[in-house]
């Protein structure tokens, strides 16, 4: 299931236009609010809080962007520091340092961010009256948000089945991998390699996991997807 799908699902982006022929039109204001989704998702938000944010009354999107760039600043300051260790390992200067690998700093500022929005945003009667009618609506939206993964699951599984016969390195398997790690974070919690390094051994150890993923194929494909998850995550 592509992106846009999901996100039209949970009413996150909509489009302007939908033709006879089910086409999604997107227009420019469409544009720039996917944009807007995107750069949230780069500094860690789930599709949930981006989406109360992008529809809270007063939503300042200028204000919004500076707070991501210093996210994204810090995100780039650790990778650089990550760059010059490497090359001081390359020269044979051994730094016994492991500062660089921390992430610390952003996930500061992405706790920072949230705190800041919530008083932002978050002490206005507008924000109160829609925070109302969000929590009235919310048993509705978490069945169809479980419709919306269950969905995705059966997408990807059976997507996944049609390559079973090919390598767990094929750009294609790579690729449903990939969707499954956003899948997972977008659904319910962050999931970075090692969470999802995690989850592909709970996917071939447990066999309730197993019996549920192999279901969609014809041999034992949650093996299959244990060792797609460990190329993607040796990043071989």
């Amino acid at each position: 299931m592509k992106l846009e799908t999901v996100y039209d699902e949970i009413g996150l982006l909509k489009p302007s236009i939908v033709t006879k022929a089910k086409y999604r039109l997107y227009t420019n204001a469409d544009l720039r609010r996917l944009q807007e989704i995107l750069f949230f998702r780069e500094v860690g938000f789930a599709l949930k809080d981006i989406k109360n944010l992008l529809n809270a009354p007063n939503y300042n999107r200028t204000e919004a962007l500076k707070k991501q760039l210093n996210i994204l600043e810090a995100q780039r300051e650790r990778i650089d520091n990550l760059i010059d260790l490497v090359k001081n390992e390359i020269n044979g200067t051994n730094m016994d340092s492991f500062s660089a690998f921390s992430n610390s700093k952003v996930h500061e500022l992405q706790a920072q961010f949230r705190e800041e929005v919530l008083e932002r945003w978050g002490g206005t009667d507008s924000f109160k009256e829609y925070e109302t009618m969000f929590a009235s609506r919310t048993s509705k939206i978490q069945k169809e948000q479980t419709e919306v993964f269950l969905s995705m699951v059966q997408d990807i599984f059976e997507t996944l089945a049609i390559y079973e016969d090919k390598s767990p390195s094929c750009a294609e398997v790579q690729s449903l991998v990939y969707e499954w790690q956003h899948c997972i974070s977008d659904c319910f919690y962050q999931c970075d390699k090692k969470m999802l390094s995690y989850l592909g051994n709970l996917y071939v150890s447990d066999e309730r996991f197993s019996h549920f993923i192999n279901q969609f194929g014809n041999g034992d494909l949650a093996a299959f997807f244990g060792k797609a998850i460990d190329i993607f995550v040796q990043g071989k």
